[in-house]
């Protein structure tokens, strides 16, 4: 007998499905979404879904969705609100119902878009209130209201959701292979992550967690659950099969899979400084976290689950040993990452990557925090973020050199050279191109070096500051503005904090020509920034298209920046 069926669903049957646990969130994009309605409208042929019944003798029954998460998302969603697909897709018949109504109204009434799309998609009644009550003529109020029910008219007629028939497959297969069945699709869609296939793989490897009260830590940890599982259902518009807030919070069981993902969200939260709040940071941080508290090769977390009994037994040290670790990156990050006058959690961390990060908690995870041995790690962290970035430490087989320090053939222990330093520092500014825009590595190193430097200690005049080229890049344009450029626009050295009034109204001043009453002096002392000489050569330079010297000033401020980084980040180094 067949494991499969063929089958279909009309649109108003869709509540009968229910996103299984394992299940990943809402993941296609708006044009992907508008795209889809717009097949849906060509009536042309769309993939399947994949189901599974819960009682294949009840032809009501509810049914897990295995695979077409975000196909039958976008429906339901056009469903709910036609209108915002409708708009981008029929732009011109849209904007032309829009400025005829507009027309009729009042010269100088507010009627935006917006009011507009709330128009259409009220009732008739409201439609004719509001008519009546802006316009001046009964012809007028005829003919909006003629018009808006136009509107509709087409809107309801472009997916004909009455006969819509939805294709799907029906799983009669055991239960007990649902997750296996996930875990296996990769079809032309969205491929699968890593972490979603251990999501599926996983499922019922189970850690409880203690009573209500009894760890704060674990507490948190089951909030960050549900979280994810409430975020899950308003972005899909699907009930989570198998998820009770109220259940969970009387029966404090997680699994695996969702414990990643919670330690994951703990750290991006914490860690704030050094991790990046994307959508794939979570899972890989807290998996990768899951790894090294394992002593596990990250290239064998798929193993995991084995390691399920002594996570459960480790369990509170896990957290409090995340938590520690967490708090001494964060406040010895944050003053070096945080942009300036940066009032939330605002950080230039473009030197971070998943595995540096782990290899941070691998080094200090079985140190006693209090011995000389922890404190001298965490101290020379600080300049190794840099100098692994400048020597691309991390840019290749990153789980073989996280793996090294899981078990201790690497460390932090070891205090970087100033030689060794400045010579890294010196070639990579070598290395560098010409460019104009400046990349996330030079924005976070000019974030360290002015939150070391020039505007550690004091702000001058209480002004604004933002990330800024010295030689304006106005000036540039109108010097190099052949392809490809040849002028080290993008350079360490032409980059720094600076008044955010200097190069908003012309976009071509200098300090020195907005610096009355000595007003930046201390500022142009404490950046390093172009002596006057200087400047005025990078300025003859220019004009006279002297490319080579131009660079030759911007690399040895390059360097001046790099190797004044160098020494504030050994102050404090073992």
């Amino acid at each position: 007998m067949s494991s499969y069926r063929i089958d279909e669903l009309s649109v108003d049957q869709l509540d009968r499905i229910s996103l299984p646990k394992f299940q990943r969130g809402f993941v296609w994009t708006k044009k992907k979404q508008e795209d889809f309605v717009q097949t849906l409208h060509d009536g042309y042929p769309f993939g399947t879904l994949l189901v599974y019944p819960e009682n294949d003798n009840d032809k009501d029954a509810k049914l897990q969705l295995l695979d077409g998460q975000q196909r039958l998302s976008t429906i339901k969603k056009y469903r709910q609100d036609p209108l915002q697909f409708w708009k981008p897709l029929n732009r011109e018949s849209y904007t032309s119902v829009y400025q005829s109504v507009k027309k009729m109204l009042p010269e100088g009434d507010k009627f935006t878009e917006p009011i507009f799309d709330k128009l259409v998609n009220s009732n008739p009644n409201k439609v004719a209130y509001w008519a009546m009550d802006s316009l001046s003529s009964k012809e007028d109020v005829k003919a909006a209201m003629q018009s808006i029910d136009d509107l509709k008219q087409q809107i309801r007629s472009f997916v004909n959701l009455e006969h819509l028939k939805v294709p799907m497959i029906v799983y009669l297969g055991g239960s007990a292979h649902i997750a296996d069945v996930f875990a296996n699709l990769n079809k032309g869609g969205v491929p699968l992550t890593k972490y979603e296939v251990f999501g599926a793989a996983w499922v019922n490897a189970a850690i409880r967690l203690r009573g209500a009260e009894e760890s704060p830590l674990q507490d948190q940890l089951l909030q960050y659950v549900k979280n994810y599982y409430l975020d899950m259902r308003k972005q899909a518009e699907f009930d989570v099969d198998d998820f009770s807030e109220d259940e969970l919070t009387q029966n404090r069981t997680v699994t695996l899979p969702e414990f990643g993902t919670a330690l994951g969200q703990y750290v991006v939260d914490h860690l704030s400084a050094l991790v990046p709040e994307t959508t794939s940071a979570a899972p890989e941080i807290g998996f990768g976290l899951l790894g090294v508290a394992m002593n596990l090769d990250n290239r064998k977390l798929s193993s995991l689950n084995k390691y399920i009994q002594k996570i459960r037994d480790e369990l509170e040290d896990i957290l409090q040993k995340t938590e520690r670790i967490c708090n001494n990156l964060q406040s010895m990050f944050e003053t070096l990452l945080r942009r300036f006058k940066s009032t939330g959690n605002d950080y230039e961390n473009g030197l971070s990557s998943t595995f540096k990060t782990l290899s941070y908690f691998a080094a200090l995870w079985d140190l006693d925090p209090s011995s000389e041995e922890y404190t001298t790690a965490l101290s020379n962290i600080k300049a190794a973020y840099v100098y692994d970035a400048i020597t691309s430490a991390w840019s290749s087989h990153g789980d073989q050199r996280l793996m090294e320090y899981c078990n201790s053939s690497r460390d932090y222990g070891t205090r970087i050279s100033e030689e060794q330093f400045d010579q890294a520092f010196d070639q990579w500014i070598a290395d560098q191109t010409p460019g104009i825009n400046f990349g996330k590595d030079i924005k976070c190193l000019i974030t360290i070096h002015a939150n070391l430097s020039y505007l550690s200690a004091s702000v001058p005049n209480g002004e604004t500051f933002e990330l800024e080229h010295i030689i304006a890049r106005k000036r540039i344009d109108a010097a190099d503005s052949s392809r490809p450029r040849h002028i080290l626009g993008n350079s360490l050295g032409n980059c720094m904090y600076l008044p955010r009034g200097i190069n908003n109204p012309k976009k071509d001043k200098t300090l020195y020509e907005i610096n009355d009453h000595n007003r930046y002096s201390q500022l142009i002392k404490e950046s390093q920034y172009f002596s006057e000489d200087e400047m005025q050569k990078a300025m003859q330079a220019l004009t006279a298209s002297d490319y080579e010297s131009v660079n030759g000033l911007l690399r040895e401020r390059s360097r001046q920046v790099a190797h004044t980084l160098v020494r504030a980040l050994l102050k404090d180094s073992v």
